[in-house]
């Protein structure tokens, strides 16, 4: 077998859309198609990005592209300022040259010129790709977190009897665990225990609700701007979160709706959450805001969320401890697994900035910040 000699080009997209989406079908999930993602990323993106890499191994004379790594570029607020971010995305490489050379050269290469043109760059490699990362001289920021926190307990029958009940008298609960190995009575005793879950967080809820409400809308609007001048200076690093941003990230469709919650006393919106439903649970894809009204906006969500069906609400993050703490008091729960997050600062940043781009506590990364 011939050995490959391998070099990295940095292209225009418009240049090799054809290569890049033959990399695409044959060596990632692509869920809405090649043809859709290449419009998405590099026709319709709030900021374009101008480049992509291509991998090219040379064997015997002969050259073929068997590789590509992507940059997205993202706006991102660095304390107090706004700056230009870069996305690391896409890297695939066809199978018959997957051994770690050819993945570290074309890392290497992307890191080696996004230091140079952004003031931090990110991205989720999986885990396959997680040690070419760190030998290519990311730094590893953390593993994003799933919290879950369960709103239909009869869909979870074989987990009731480990459902903490803490104010549930004793005597009921005995009989709810009772009933888990009764299938006919499963799903009535799961009511009860949504029924004692809301109540639990009734008085919060009661609390919340008089001073604000939600306003559910099928799309981002002015209110998302609002918000985010309104709250960005709480957030040491965030992704910019604008209506134009959030449109083109979450597309309108079935099942995607945007809770907006906004003081009654004059209607000043004060935080979002983005909610998509896939099959029965809801996922908060986005949440921002001011810190306050993002704890006002999660104690109204269980209530807002049950008529609809949604046997869960979970969402992703990574970031300061702070918004953990506030998922966790209104009872979610974190559950197995993660993404590891990536991060390169740029050359350029001072040792202040530098230590706050590497402070895992500084960030703030949900679905929104993801790649897809």
């Amino acid at each position: 077998m011939q050995r490959s000699v391998y070099k990295v080009s940095r292209v225009r997209p418009q240049d090799v859309r054809a290569e890049l989406e033959r990399l695409w079908d044959s060596n990632l999930t692509v869920r809405e198609g090649v043809a859709h993602k290449y419009e998405w990323l590099y026709r319709d993106a709030p900021e374009l990005p101008t480049a992509v890499f291509l991998l090219d191994a040379e064997t015997d004379g002969a050259h073929a592209w068997v590789g590509t790594a992507g940059v997205g570029v993202r706006r991102i607020w660095i304390e107090g300022r706004e700056g230009l971010a870069g996305l690391l995305a896409d890297l695939a490489v066809d199978r018959a040259h997957r051994s770690v050379g050819p993945a570290l050269t074309l890392v290497r290469t992307v890191k080696a010129w996004v230091a140079s043109e952004f003031e931090v760059a990110w991205g989720f490699p999986n885990f396959q790709a997680v040690g070419v990362f760190k030998r290519a001289g990311y730094a590893a920021l953390g593993v994003t977190g799933r919290w879950v926190r369960v709103l239909r307990h009869g869909a979870y029958a074989a987990r009731l009897q480990e459902t903490p009940l803490p104010r549930m008298p004793a005597s009921m609960k005995r009989a709810v665990e009772r009933a888990v190995a009764v299938p006919a009575v499963a799903s009535l005793a799961g009511g009860t225990i949504d029924v004692v879950r809301l109540i639990q967080g009734a008085p919060q809820a009661i609390a919340a609700a008089r001073r604000v409400r939600l306003r559910w809308l099928d799309a981002p609007d002015e209110r998302i701007d609002q918000i985010w001048a309104r709250a960005r200076g709480a957030y040491p690093v965030v992704g910019v979160r604008s209506s134009r941003f959030l449109r083109w990230r979450f597309p309108a469709r079935d099942g995607l709706r945007v809770a907006v919650a906004e003081d009654r006393d004059g209607n000043v919106p004060r935080a979002y959450a983005i909610i998509e439903h896939v099959g029965d649970a809801a996922h908060i894809r986005d949440l921002f805001g001011e810190r306050d009204a993002i704890g006002t906006l999660l104690d109204l969500l269980p209530a807002a969320l049950y008529p609809s069906g949604a046997v869960a609400v979970s969402m992703r993050y990574l970031g300061a401890p702070w918004l953990v703490e506030a998922l966790e008091a209104r009872g979610f729960s974190r559950r197995p697994g993660g993404r590891t997050v990536a991060v390169g600062v740029g050359d350029a940043a001072d040792a202040a900035t530098r230590a706050v781009l590497t402070d895992v506590g500084a960030w703030y990364l949900t679905d929104a910040d993801e790649d897809t």
